[in-house]
């Protein structure tokens, strides 16, 4: 008998203020350690643009440090709310589904967070730690999903057609699994939790891992919503991208691996959040992969400054033939 409990050791409520003049939203995150900083962006960013609404924040977490924890603390105000729910050893995913190399923690615990929030609230809101919510998620809540197991953004053309060849469901609907509004009374009903990990411990290999699993589960039980609420945006070292986003944009949704948080990627809007955070003071990684840090380089001779450029030169040597060995 399938009980998604037993993939939680512990829950402790850390933060715990309610305004009882605001409606309350519940917005679930799931992250290890290295994604904490991001992650506290990302609610940073949603406390600053939603004011109007007591916010509780589920935060699905695998081996977060002491002190990351502390800071969460930190995000609190009168109407905020924050439970940590600690991940066992019992979440275990088939490995040979993960073709992305993508943590198991961050690609499929959107799995059980519906059943395990069941008791507490009929929706909630999910994102990926990699996002920034630039409006009030007012927008966002309003929808009704109520014959629906879920509101979903659709991916972009290009990953609909590449899907299209891959499997047997209407490619037009496949959605990005970073943001997701969820009926959670019908996820329940329909046992989407169990399925799904049925499905990607099958051992068939899946090559978005839970994205896939979740959009052949929920074929035809969606509800579309604009992309404004899913915007997805790849960055380069001047992340000049940021610059031709809409106004009317929601969420923010930085893809693939060349993320805000790393020193070399000139974000201004990450940045401006993370100054609002309690890890404003944090010493930022420097990159996630060697040709980065050659690029960014690159990016210092354009600037003028040519002393920085040949350090980090140095240091792209160094991370390609020692580091990265």
């Amino acid at each position: 008998m399938f009980n998604a409990e037993d993939f939680i050791e512990s829950k402790k409520t850390i933060v715990n203020n309610h305004n009882s003049n605001y409606l309350t939203l519940h917005i679930a995150l799931g992250f290890d350690n290295n994604y904490a900083l991001p992650a506290g962006v990302t609610i940073s960013s949603v406390i600053k643009n939603t004011p109007n609404y007591n916010l509780h924040f589920h935060l699905f977490v695998d081996k977060v440090s002491k002190s990351n924890i502390d800071k969460f603390k930190q995000l609190a105000n009168d109407k905020i709310a924050i439970t940590l729910y600690t991940i066992n050893s019992n979440f275990i995913i088939n490995p040979k589904t993960l073709v992305l190399h993508i943590t198991t923690i961050s690609t499929c615990i959107r799995f059980i967070i519906p059943d395990i929030l069941f008791s507490i609230t009929d929706r909630i809101i999910y994102l990926d730690s990699d996002t920034i919510c630039l409006q009030s998620l007012e927008k966002l809540e309003r929808y009704s999903i109520e014959n629906y197991i879920a509101g979903v953004i659709p991916d972009s053309l290009d990953m609909q057609k590449e899907i299209k060849a891959m499997y047997k469901i209407n490619a037009e609907k496949y959605f990005n699994a970073g943001v997701l509004l969820i009926n959670t009374k019908r996820w329940c009903e329909e046992k989407i939790s169990q399925k799904a990990f049925d499905l990607i411990n099958s051992g068939k290999i899946y090559k978005y891992a839970d994205q896939d699993v979740l959009n052949i589960l929920l074929e035809n039980k969606t509800l579309l919503l604009p992309i404004k609420f899913n915007t997805k945006i790849k960055i380069a070292i001047d992340a000049h991208q940021e610059k031709e986003i809409r106004p009317y944009t929601v969420i923010l949704h930085y893809i693939s691996q060349n993320k805000p948080w790393f020193k070399v990627y000139q974000s201004e809007i990450f940045n401006r959040y993370l100054t609002l955070s309690p890890w404003k003071e944090n010493d930022l990684p420097l990159s996630g992969n060697s040709s980065s840090i050659r690029n960014y380089s690159k990016y210092l001779i354009h600037k003028g400054k040519f002393i920085s450029s040949m350090y980090y030169y140095i240091l792209y040597l160094k991370y390609k033939f020692y580091l990265n060995k």
